[in-house]
């Protein structure tokens, strides 16, 4: 028996190099999530100790616990997208025939392929549109802040894009919808 689609060796080294890329972006995701929820410790513990025991609250704190907390949120969902753990309904998928199955899985990550392009597209015309914007309390551009749904949107492209791959190649046993 010959290497073919089912061993993922099948046309090209696309799919391992896709997994490789796809693997170290959520490795460095992960690690950026880590460091943004211990940013927001150490800002809040700021703030709870400057206003309760030292009676001189930080006017800053808030917003920035707030546009962390963005971050990590925005940065989070891709991880999900790629370990599953975003919440989908199955209920009909389940019960339709493999092949049919796998299709209208197919059918439902091109959905949010298309979802995505536009979420990073329309990121980016937010992110260029409010550079000259700064946030209240902190000097920084909203650019800034909005960089992240762009920067999100893109990464779960390539995780779609992988899964997709590895499904029209049959290296998968399921098809995330």
């Amino acid at each position: 028996m010959t290497a073919g689609p089912a061993t993922g060796t099948h046309k090209g080294a696309a799919v391992p190099l896709l997994a490789g890329l796809t693997a170290r972006l959520d490795r460095c995701t992960c690690v950026a999530c880590v460091a943004l929820f211990m940013a927001i410790l150490v800002v809040m513990v700021l703030q709870v100790t400057f206003r309760y025991a030292l009676n001189t609250p930080l006017t800053w704190t808030e917003e920035m616990a707030r546009y962390l907390y963005i971050w990590a949120c925005y940065l989070g969902a891709p991880v999900a997208l790629r370990r599953g753990n975003h919440v989908t309904i199955v209920f009909v998928l389940e019960r339709l025939p493999r092949g049919l199955s796998r299709l209208v899985a197919l059918g439902c990550q091109a959905l949010a392929l298309v979802f995505f392009l536009q979420l990073a597209i329309q990121g980016a015309i937010l992110v260029a549109r409010s550079h000259t914007v700064e946030a209240i309390t902190i000097p920084i551009p909203w650019s800034v802040i909005y960089l992240v749904a762009p920067v999100s949107a893109l990464l779960m492209i390539l995780e779609t894009i992988e899964s997709a791959w590895r499904a029209l190649q049959g290296a998968g046993e399921e098809v995330r919808a």
